[in-house]
């Protein structure tokens, strides 16, 4: 499941405490957030330090950014994860290769955070940008 991020990665204290109890190689950082003068407590910058190949180039639609074979840079119109993902892999949360800014969980992880009552969270398996609607997803 594919966890969309518009910003830095900054998680609630609960969040925190989920992937903590799932994941044991995730850094977390304590992070001063003020809303004007206003010192808002409870949120901590995540590091998810594990980078992975997810998007199934064959069934998305994109247009590649550059010419650069090693690092190349995707525009996705349509975007869809890779199947079984997690099944020969030691961790539970990546970073998504393709797209630097996404974080994408496993089934485990998700099933975690639905159970903790979280709120805010959206969980995709596909994205369309187009009219075709496509995007599989799920929201709490």
């Amino acid at each position: 499941m594919l966890l969309e991020s518009t910003g830095p990665e900054l998680v609630c204290r609960q969040f925190k405490e989920v992937l903590e109890t799932q994941v044991q190689d995730i850094q977390f950082f304590d992070v001063d957030l003020f809303c004007g003068n206003e010192k808002i407590d409870g949120f901590y910058a995540m590091n998810v330090p594990h980078l992975m190949k997810c998007i199934d180039l064959e069934n998305s639609e994109f247009r590649l950014m550059n010419f650069d074979r090693n690092n190349p840079d995707y525009m996705f119109y349509y975007m869809k994860l890779r199947r079984n993902l997690f099944d020969n892999n030691k961790t539970d949360i990546v970073r998504c290769e393709e797209m630097h800014r996404s974080i994408v969980v496993s089934e485990k992880i998700k099933t975690a955070l639905f159970a903790a009552g979280l709120k805010g969270l959206q969980f995709s398996d596909s994205i369309d940008m187009t009219p075709k609607e496509r995007t599989i997803y799920e929201r709490i």
